[in-house]
């Protein structure tokens, strides 16, 4: 086999993948301006690798290393291809 890794081209929204679950960010699907910026402050941008840590009671994600809590919205604003 060629592929060593599950390899998937659709993103879906952070808030439907499970804990342990990686991935690269693909996209914001948010028009609110001042949230995609403060997301980009924090660091999470489309290209990067993120982990979900924990889904309960808030997100937090693991990005190049930091890891970062986010509520539901801001969850569902985040697109990811899973990884792994």
């Amino acid at each position: 086999m060629m592929f060593t890794r599950t390899f998937t081209i659709e993103s879906s929204a952070l808030n439907l993948m499970k804990e342990k679950e990686q991935g690269i960010i693909t996209q914001f699907r948010k028009s609110d301006e001042t949230l995609l910026r403060k997301l980009i402050a924090i660091g999470i941008m489309p290209g990067l690798s993120i982990t979900l840590e924990q889904k309960t009671p808030s997100y937090v994600v693991k990005v190049e290393g930091t890891r970062i809590a986010l509520d539901r919205s801001i969850a569902k604003a985040i697109y990811v291809r899973r990884t792994k």
